[in-house]
């Protein structure tokens, strides 16, 4: 039976630990960073909690509890979804939990074990060099993987745009990025984790130890020896890119559940993942287009040969995009990061990740050439990068676009401060690129608002930015984005394909799944946080503490 019980769960000794460090009263002054994140929606809370250890966790939630508030996950802030941004109660901020904590062999794969706050950027270099901080702690198996490592040409594909991302909120929000396209999200690199419930019992997790019964149910272990019972989400999960809600499925691993919970479930406090093979040499490309059509077009051609392509990621660059970047380069110059011989004539862009063993390169290249040109690209105008400060230089420009953006929003809100960019995060099915793309400039169309279409075209799942130059402009950019969600939906598509719900979209969870599917959803909550008091306000908004 998939019952959570003594076999998942450990009550550690919280005594074994140094005191949890916990900020109250006056001592919260300067502390405001922790209340906010990357939404720029700032929260206000009455205790930070420090922890470092899984133990010094399960102290400060012990210590929540006691005093009756509410707590929030919090790690690197990086999220746009305000996740992270407390309503009361206490900040449980896991920023100093940067311990990786070693390495294994299981079936001749290497898996990497690390506390929450360890930067991706700082596990993939780790990863890439073989070089780990903490390896001076390990034991005789973790040092063994390790020379097995340094053998292998391996890395971790996920790749949301901050790298400056936590591991722990990457796993909780299930991050994705450009090379979803060939490695797929966040959730199948996670072969296990710690996890602190509501109660101060600590869940251990390996991927296929606890699966959903024949009825769809899984049943939580108390203390007293009784069990409470739930019934996983029955409603479809969308066959696209989605991090909207809690993952369902038949024979649903309890993992996968944990995955993506948005830190409304349990604190995430370590994380195993899966290391991958690392493609031998690894190239990117930028063509240009003379229209929306061709791009389109070169995209479900080169998508359809992904594998013998060796294509990574997609990346695509709308008309009023280039345009932004060509501004930005006319302002600032080199140092805008765009590079001056964007082909006058282009009108898009589509960008290429191309990673292949060594001796099949100059195939794969050539045949990318030849799909480009059967399209009506001209290869002399296309841009391809070998070396890894080439690549470098191609990544800084596909980032210059966000940047742009942020930049032409806060010249508006020095006049109108409550403006924000509305940035939608919408994936659909292969067949509804065209019909989506349709849709957005028809409707942007109708309304006379600034916008810019860019993001990952490979997965269908493309960033409409509307730049409101008022208020007024703003709600009516509101009003689209929730039309644009309902087409979506109906469509089979996700309205929250890699950012979460957070606090901010918690009305798409019922345009996606409806009444019911919600409160199925809830039911999942309340069975492991039966008195609302983690990560309130995230996924459902105010339930109530």
């Amino acid at each position: 039976m998939p019952t959570i019980d003594t076999m998942n769960i450990l009550r550690p000794n919280t005594h074994s630990s140094e005191p949890v460090r916990i900020l109250e009263g006056s001592a919260l002054e300067g502390q405001e960073k922790y209340f906010c994140d990357e939404s720029r929606r700032q929260g206000t809370a009455s205790a930070l909690a420090f922890p470092t250890t899984t133990e010094q966790v399960v102290q400060a939630i012990l210590r929540a509890r006691q005093d009756g508030l509410r707590v929030t996950a919090s790690g690197a802030r990086t999220g746009i979804a305000a996740g992270a941004v407390p309503s009361g109660g206490m900040v449980v901020s896991l920023e100093r939990m940067t311990a990786i904590c070693g390495l294994r062999s299981v079936g001749g794969t290497i898996r990497v074990r690390c506390q929450c706050g360890v930067l991706l950027s700082d596990l993939q270099d780790s990863v890439r060099t073989g070089a780990f901080a903490d390896s001076a702690t390990w034991d005789e198996a973790s040092l063994a993987a390790l020379e097995m490592l340094k053998e292998q040409r391996l890395f971790y594909p996920p790749d949301p745009t901050e790298m400056g991302a936590a591991i722990g909120g990457t796993v909780a929000c299930n991050a994705s990025g450009a090379h979803t396209f060939l490695y797929g999200a966040t959730r199948p690199h996670v072969t296990a984790l710690t996890v602190v419930l509501m109660d101060g019992r600590v869940l251990e997790i390996e991927r296929g130890s606890t699966r959903a019964d024949a009825q769809g149910r899984f049943g939580l272990g108390a203390v007293d020896g009784s069990v409470r019972w739930c019934q996983i989400p029955t409603y479809t999960w969308p066959d696209t890119k989605n991090a909207a809600g809690y993952y369902t499925a038949p024979d649903l691993d309890l993992i996968d559940l944990f995955i993506g919970s948005e830190g409304t479930l349990g604190l995430i406090t370590e994380v195993e993942v899966r290391l991958t093979p690392a493609p031998e040499t690894s190239c990117a490309v930028m063509t240009f287009w003379r229209s929306e059509a061709e791009a389109l077009q070169f995209t479900r051609a080169a998508r359809s040969r992904k594998t013998e392509l060796g294509l990574e990621a997609i990346e695509y660059f709308g008309p009023r995009a280039l345009r932004m970047l060509r501004r930005r380069r006319e302002e600032l110059g080199a140092v805008s990061g765009v590079p001056e011989c964007v082909p006058a004539s282009a009108d898009c862009a589509i960008y290429l990740d191309v990673g292949v063993a060594a001796d099949r390169l100059r195939f794969a290249l050539g045949q990318l050439a030849d799909v480009a040109t059967s399209c009506g690209a001209d290869p002399e105008q296309c841009w391809t990068a070998l070396a890894r400060d080439e690549r470098e230089r191609l990544r800084i420009f596909r980032h210059a676009l966000p940047e742009t953006v942020n930049s032409a929003i806060a010249e508006i809100r020095r006049q109108h401060p409550e403006v924000t960019k509305l940035g939608t995060d919408m994936a659909v099915p292969d067949d509804g690129l065209e019909d989506i793309m349709r849709v957005y400039r028809e409707k942007l169309g109708a309304e006379k608002l600034d916008y810019v279409i860019f993001g990952h075209i490979g997965n269908n799942h493309l960033h409409v930015n509307i730049l409101p130059k008022n208020p007024e402009e703003y709600a009516r950019g509101w009003e689209l984005y929730h039309e644009f969600a309902e087409t979506v939906v109906a469509m089979g598509g996700s309205p929250a394909a890699e950012h979460g719900i957070g606090k901010l979209k918690t009305d798409f969870l019922v345009t996606l799944y409806g009444e019911e599917g919600v409160a199925q959803m809830r039911a999942v909550k309340t069975l492991f946080d039966p008195e609302n008091r983690l990560g309130v306000g995230t996924l459902f908004g105010e339930m109530g503490a």
